[in-house]
């Protein structure tokens, strides 16, 4: 893998992070959070348009008062329409409460927004979603019940949890299962890299198949912070997240064997500090990434990676596959 070209793309703020990207016709949209910092109260989402440049074309802000927005997520449904999902946190009231609930708003043109739309359960965190034929299927955590639900429905109706959880402590004795990211396959079978942050901390791969009663997991032995996956062959996957060095943290692509859950490393981003939160899409020979980080002045902002060298990864896949298995 070969790094052509990483651009500054976050308008200037405090702090801009937990990014995600997604092709919008002949352009991306990248979307982001910009706050004070990494756990303030008055987060906001930015969407770029960019060009395959790196050059930002137009940008639209979310702002919802009182309304602490997390972690933008975007996808597009079977129809092409854009949905953005974000993390939505309510500032307490007189009694000191607060509540917690996930929000989301769709485009037909990557410009214009449409109001948002409540759904979910309160202090349940679907992190992403993803889409089959009809629905969209999405794992949402809790962090006080130490659990990882499944959720399917539509993201501007509701979306309801899985009556078997698809990772605890409990049943799996596997702490803290949270961020996620999907595949979803033409059967609608999910295949999901989770992060956790107990015992091990390693990230764990697991698939099911409708019904979704069963979920078979697998230890990747690797921490991945904020994890992002997509298909790169039948059996191969490309994963970018948050890597710990021993010394430091970083933003870090590997290739993922998905059958036994091996990560090997590719590449390593330009990062430090508060950094990775990736988005990635595919096209052709080329990689195109979104990730933040503080590697330059301190300053945490959102970089926009254009990668090269797909095409000889999955040829060298095809051409040595016992190599991999």
């Amino acid at each position: 893998m070969k790094i052509h070209q990483i651009s500054r793309v976050s308008s200037p703020a405090s702090h801009a992070a937990f990014t995600d990207l997604t092709a919008c016709g002949d352009a991306f949209l990248c979307c982001y959070r910009q706050a004070t910092n990494h756990v303030s109260g008055d987060g906001k989402i930015e969407i770029a348009r960019l060009n395959s440049d790196g050059n930002v074309l137009e940008r639209a802000r979310i702002v919802v008062p009182g309304v602490d927005l997390r972690d933008p997520k975007l996808s597009c449904d079977p129809n092409g329409r854009i949905w953005l999902l974000a993390f939505a946190r309510f500032q307490a009231n007189e009694y000191g409460h607060s509540d917690t609930r996930m929000m989301s708003w769709f485009s037909d043109n990557g410009r214009s927004w449409s109001g948002a739309h409540h759904f979910g359960e309160s202090h349940w965190w679907i992190w992403r979603i993803g889409w089959g034929k009809k629905q969209a299927y999405g794992l949402a955590y809790n962090r006080g019940l130490d659990r990882l639900d499944l959720c399917i429905g539509h993201p501007h109706k509701q979306m309801f949890r899985h009556p078997k959880p698809a990772m605890s402590l409990a049943k799996h004795g596997l702490g803290y299962p949270n961020e996620s990211a999907l595949i979803i396959d033409q059967c609608e079978q999910i295949t999901a890299l989770v992060r956790r942050d107990a015992d091990t901390f390693t990230a764990q791969l697991g698939q099911s198949k409708p019904p979704y009663r069963q979920w078979h997991w697998k230890s990747t032995g690797t921490y991945v912070g904020g994890p992002a996956i997509t298909p790169l062959t039948s059996s191969h996957a490309l994963v970018a997240g948050r890597r710990w060095t021993g010394r430091k943290l970083v933003t870090q692509l590997w290739r993922m064997n998905l059958s036994n859950a091996v990560l090997t490393p590719l590449i390593t981003l330009p990062s430090a500090g508060d950094n990775s939160y990736p988005g990635l899409v595919l096209q052709g020979d080329n990689l195109y990434m979104s990730y933040y980080s503080g590697h330059i002045d301190n300053q945490t902002r959102v970089y926009f990676a254009k990668l090269s060298g797909l095409n000889a990864l999955r040829r060298q896949l095809i051409d040595n596959p016992v190599r991999y298995n």
